[in-house]
């Protein structure tokens, strides 16, 4: 599985909105966007991706190792066998992440469709296989490579 940082052609905020507005009403089918500031979910993610925070500038930490076209914002990730920018805290990505006022957009995976069927019927014990196999009927159509891109954007959720 590819993971990839989507840095180019940045949506602007009423794009973004749009988007996780669609997402919240998708049919079933295929992958939603999923935005987020909550640090939790970004490590998390991170977690269930083997990514490890990282930047490519210039920071108190070090010096840029990598040019990147990111408007400053400098945060990426290093993942197994991609680890090209320089590693740094989680502490610093999230000062870098909150100072630039920046949103992290990903691509739903089955974990997060489960969690959606769940909560759909009102959650409870004792259906979580069936959660899962609702999750994975309704996401079939998905190409396994293409889950794990994300996105790190200036576009603000609800502001």
């Amino acid at each position: 599985m590819e993971s990839t940082a989507m840095h180019s052609n940045t949506p602007s905020f009423a794009e973004l909105e749009q988007l996780v507005a669609r997402s919240a009403d998708a049919s079933g089918a295929g992958p939603r966007a999923i935005a987020t500031r909550d640090q939790d979910v970004i490590r998390q993610w991170a977690g269930r991706h083997h990514a490890e925070p990282a930047t490519g500038e210039a920071t108190e930490s070090g010096p840029a190792t990598v040019h990147v076209h990111d408007d400053g914002a400098g945060i990426r990730f290093n993942f197994p066998g991609a680890g090209r920018f320089r590693p740094i805290t989680w502490d610093e990505w999230f000062a870098n992440f909150d100072r630039h006022h920046l949103t992290f957009v990903y691509e739903e995976e089955i974990t997060d469709r489960a969690y959606a069927v769940w909560q759909a019927r009102g959650g409870g014990d004792g259906h979580d296989r069936d959660d899962w196999l609702e999750a994975k009927r309704q996401m079939a159509s998905v190409a396994e490579q293409s889950m794990g891109r994300y996105r790190v954007t200036s576009a603000a959720i609800g502001s």
